[in-house]
């Protein structure tokens, strides 16, 4: 079953002139238990179809299937029963916590707002929330500037399973730790998502933590999706150009293999937005780009085990 499915999901903002086209037709879907990794270099829209995907931003076209719900004009009170089986973690845990409210009050409002739990049975929750997140129960009452980065990125995780969702929506969740408990908070991840049975939506731009974590991997350029495939095959036989630069920039820990890679270098800037180029939207930086590249919309096709949108794939 789909826990979402995203059909041709737009986003455009208005702008001083044409309006910018954050997402612009973009299609995939999550079965229960998978997760998709959703990368692509900074502006390329992740983090706006991310938010369209929780309904903290407005689609402007298309279709968001929720368990088969559409969300796409979607009323305040479909949005919130919608929002019991989604729930999202943001990239900075200091930002995603009320810094007057106890951590344990943040973790039962949900629960609380919904009428699931209140009194001791609330307090009890809230206990064995933070303990599957590697917290101890009696942290409840401590305000979110006597822990940790990483430490209120597990109180942000438990918040968000309150109501057991089956849509875990990640926001680049491990960016902001530091390097040494960002394995942590990925293993946790994994761990809970395999435990509850969770689909999730994991939004990077670090490649080598998708790989982790992910199933299949989805490439973002410029609003649309250049590559999906399933996370081996993205990484040993990557089949789109911008696929194959991102690859190649990322460092090996093997000095000795560091040297003999062969990177693919991309020149120019990213364009923008609100006026993207005719044909492909990455032929201005590709390294194999031809005339039909700059005239022509590549067909969304299959390669091999992945699906790209490349004349040349």
């Amino acid at each position: 079953m789909n826990v979402l499915s995203l059909r041709d999901l737009r986003v455009h903002f208005p702008g001083a002139g044409n309006p910018v086209r954050a997402v612009d037709g973009v299609s995939f879907d999550i079965v229960a238990g998978e997760t998709l990794g959703l990368v692509g270099e900074s502006g390329c829209g992740k983090s706006t179809l991310a938010n369209a995907v929780v309904g903290l931003v407005a689609p402007t076209g298309g279709s968001v299937l929720v368990r088969g719900e559409e969300i796409v004009g979607a009323d305040r009170t479909q949005l919130r029963a919608m929002r019991a089986h989604v729930q999202m973690v943001f990239q900075d845990p200091v930002t995603s916590l009320n810094p007057r409210m106890r951590v344990g009050d943040a973790v039962g409002e949900p629960l609380l707002v919904r009428g699931i739990a209140r009194g001791q049975d609330l307090r009890r929750r809230v206990g064995e929330l933070l303990e599957e997140v590697g917290l101890r129960p009696e942290h409840a009452m401590r305000f979110p500037h006597q822990f940790s980065g990483g430490q209120r990125q597990r109180v942000v995780i438990a918040r968000a399973l309150a109501l057991r969702p089956e849509l875990l929506v990640c926001d680049e969740p491990v960016s902001a730790l530091d390097v040494s408990v960002r394995a942590q908070i990925l293993n946790l991840l994994v761990a809970l998502q395999a435990r509850l049975g969770m689909a999730s939506l994991f939004v990077s731009h670090d490649l080598a933590v998708v790989r982790h974590v992910c199933d299949r991997v989805a490439v973002m350029y410029l609003g649309q999706l250049a590559e999906l495939a399933p996370s081996h095959a993205l990484y040993s036989t990557p089949r789109h150009p911008y696929t194959q630069a991102l690859l190649s920039a990322v460092p090996e820990p093997d000095p000795v293999a560091q040297r003999s890679r062969a990177r693919v270098m991309l020149t120019g800037e990213i364009p923008s937005p609100a006026n993207p180029p005719p044909g492909c939207r990455f032929h201005t930086r590709c390294p194999i780009a031809q005339a039909i590249c700059r005239s022509d919309i590549p067909v969304w096709r299959e390669v091999g085990e992945s699906q790209v949108a490349c004349h040349f794939a």
